[in-house]
């Protein structure tokens, strides 16, 4: 029912003439996965190239970065794993590259033709996929180049060969998605470019995994995840992996494919990423995802040399770093808005932190510092962690560090606005407040939207107080997935129960979202009141309500208003929902004028809501995901009544002007922990 619905909807939106190109686009990528057989016996006439990828300036690197990676190869060199959202897992030298290791389900050494390898049966598809990424190959090879230790070349080798045989294409559920084999293929040329140049010894071993090389580009190729109908991150990582083999192998036609897809890779930038630097996914996990692709496919033409590359990527490229600038904290850390799956090209220092020194309840994939320490290097302005910089030669620019919570707020208020992105940031005293009109995911078209439509998230001190729930799942647990981008798990308005955008049930409804609610332009302005933002959507409309929300900086020097209007007639029931941060407890207690309640904490944050007579509020539990594949037990805050329209609810949010004190003495504490865990875990260590 679902698929007959979307192609009656696809036909209902798009051109004949768009229809009968993408008909004609499939028949051909049918034809080539028929030929693919016949064009993999010609796999053997590629051989590698080493060019400069990576240019190492090991001098701008730090002593705790050198003992991350030193720490989180000596873990795969003993068998064991480490994953953001699943822990530590014991996996041995020799791991079986087929299975969801925390269910024990695992996928035959079949041809899966489609989607037919989503099992729907608890397991989840995305765990041997992340094991087969190799994602540890790179880690090892820079292990090696920062110790001369052969036994962290001789781990990678094994490994690597051992995948190889275990893994025969296009044979096995890693060889279903052209995405995997373009993210593993990167690893595979990251491990080598590191290894090289080869002793005689190695040749043998280095013929294999070049021919397993020329295997995915074919593979990739005959596979594309392209469509007339839209683009999004997978294709963009075909494209980036299909130009890094081309990149890195010489062969039959490799250059006139080094050209064509640096030319697709510019296209994509043009469609897929906003002017203000937002990509058109609407989702801050897959745009950390879709900037490092773009980063890594600059740094492979840098690597060419002879490349010119367009002002226009180049300018895209920066503004997506500044986008990822303006809604990070004062430590690095994005909300989680829209679906994230913790998707990278490379390991950087920010995921090993995670991966090593965090338990995984405290673990948030969105922690970037050092990519944007990388977007500083590269570009010259915001700030960031360099560490990872250093391994591309990129030692030129100034390091700005990030500032620590301790260091002076902003005192004045502050708008800064992405309007593409229907984002605003709105600073005032030790507060931030991110207001989300966050048009649909490619333009209605996307599956990686939230039912987040003027929802907000709120920090104090760099700290979220109200948070985004996050996405916990994909295919393993429907109730879950659908739970975490429902409308009531976002600090926004739920009207007779009617989610923003339709979520349709059932496992074949876990990437499709209806395109109801569309979302005006974020206003911003000054009245007699202050400083506001404004904002509505039509998620409604069928019931004849329109919802506007204004968010303000009140008078009140440490406060923001926000007022949520509901226009239309009839009576309603309607909710609000304010979802806490993990760790945080709320206290509700009815008043004269409405309900308020009490955050404890160091920031002593409150709410104070009014509106219609009969209001009611009560603290309820929920759940959190901040990485892939786990959540934790958090608390939301729900007040809901029943009124005529129109009608208009007000809340105030206030904090303690103490909370920037709290911060520095909670963030001081931690720093010190952290920094003592890596003395102890480098001791003894020599690095050259």
């Amino acid at each position: 029912m679902i698929s007959r619905m979307k192609i009656i909807s696809v036909l209902r939106r798009e051109s004949p003439l768009l229809i009968a190109r993408e008909i004609l686009w499939r028949t051909k990528r049918e034809y080539r996965r028929l030929r693919l057989s016949g064009r993999l016996k010609g796999s053997e006439c590629f051989s590698f190239r080493a060019v400069p990828y990576y240019q190492p300036d090991l001098r701008g690197l730090s002593g705790r970065s050198r003992a991350l990676i030193v720490a989180f190869a000596d873990e795969i060199r003993a068998g064991r794993y480490p994953f953001l959202g699943y822990g530590t897992a014991e996996l041995g030298t020799s791991p079986k590259w087929n299975l969801d290791f925390t269910t024990g389900v695992e996928w035959t050494q079949a041809r899966h033709k489609g989607h037919k390898f989503i099992r729907l049966d608890g397991s989840d598809v995305k765990v041997p996929f992340e094991l087969s990424r190799l994602q540890f190959l790179p880690i090892l090879g820079k292990a090696y180049l920062l110790t001369r230790d052969e036994s962290y070349r001789r781990t990678a080798r094994d490994l690597l060969w051992r995948w190889i045989q275990s893994n025969p294409v296009p044979l096995g559920v890693n060889w279903t998605i052209a995405m995997e084999a373009a993210l593993r293929a990167m690893s595979m040329c990251f491990l080598l470019n590191l290894l090289a140049p080869f002793p005689p010894k190695e040749h043998r071993w280095l013929k294999l995994v070049t021919r397993s090389l020329s295997e995915h580009l074919l593979y990739i190729e005959a596979n594309l995840e392209f469509s007339h109908l839209l683009t999004s991150n997978h294709y963009l990582s075909n494209v980036v992996g299909l130009y890094g083999l081309s990149v890195f192998l010489d062969g039959p036609g490799v250059a006139a494919r080094r050209q064509e897809y640096r030319t697709r890779i510019h296209e994509e930038m043009m469609k897929q990423v906003y002017d203000d630097g937002a990509d058109y996914e609407a989702s801050t996990g897959y745009q950390v995802l879709v900037t490092q692709l773009f980063t890594t496919a600059l740094l492979l033409m840098r690597a060419e040399r002879a490349t010119r590359v367009m002002p226009a990527f180049i300018e895209r490229l920066r503004m997506m770093f500044r986008f990822l600038d303006t809604i990070a904290s004062r430590q690095g850390e994005l909300p989680h808005v829209g679906d994230c799956d913790d998707g990278r090209v490379e390991l950087l220092v920010d995921d090993l932190e995670q991966m090593l020194l965090f338990p995984v309840v405290e673990r948030n994939s969105l922690r970037i510092s050092h990519l944007l320490g990388l977007g500083q290097r590269l570009f010259g302005e915001g700030r960031g962690e360099a560490d990872d910089a250093a391994w591309y030669g990129l030692t030129e620019t100034r390091r700005i560090p990030y500032p620590k919570p301790f260091l002076d707020p902003p005192k004045v208020r502050r708008v800064k606005l992405l309007p593409n992105a229907g984002i605003a940031v709105l600073e005032h005293q030790s507060a931030e407040l991110l207001f989300f009109a966050i048009p649909n995911g490619i333009f209605g078209k996307g599956s990686h939207t939230h039912n987040d439509k003027l929802s907000f998230v709120f920090r104090v001190g760099g700290k979220e107080i109200f948070c985004d729930s996050g996405t916990g799942c994909y295919t393993r647990d429907v109730a879950t997935r659908n739970g975490l981008r429902g409308t009531a798990a976002h600090n926004t308005v739920l009207v007779d129960g009617l989610e923003q955008n339709r979520l349709f049930p059932g496992p074949t409804g876990l990437f499709i979202l209806g395109n109801e609610a569309a979302v005006t332009p974020i206003q911003q302005g000054t009245d007699s009141q202050g400083r506001f933002l404004r904002a509505s959507h039509t998620g409604y409309l069928s019931l004849g309500v329109a919802h506007t929300r204004t968010i303000r900086a009140t008078d009140c020097e440490t406060a923001f208003g926000i007022e949520d209007e509901l226009e239309g007639g009839g009576v309603h029931d309607f909710e609000l929902n304010f979802q806490l941060a993990p760790n945080r407890t709320a206290e509700i207690v009815p008043t004269e004028n409405g309900v308020r309640c009490r955050i404890p904490g160091d920031s002593q944050v409150q709410l104070m809501v009014s509106g219609p007579a009969g209001l009611q509020g009560a603290a309820e539990p929920s759940l959190v995901s901040t990485i892939y594949g786990s959540t934790v037990p958090a608390v939301r805050v729900r007040f809901w009544g029943r009124s005529p329209l129109p009608l208009c609810i007000t809340t105030q949010i206030s904090w303690a002007a103490s909370a920037d004190a709290a911060s520095r003495e909670g963030g001081s504490i931690k720093e010190t922990h952290l920094r003592d865990t890596i003395t102890v875990g480098c001791s003894g260590l020599e690095f050259h």
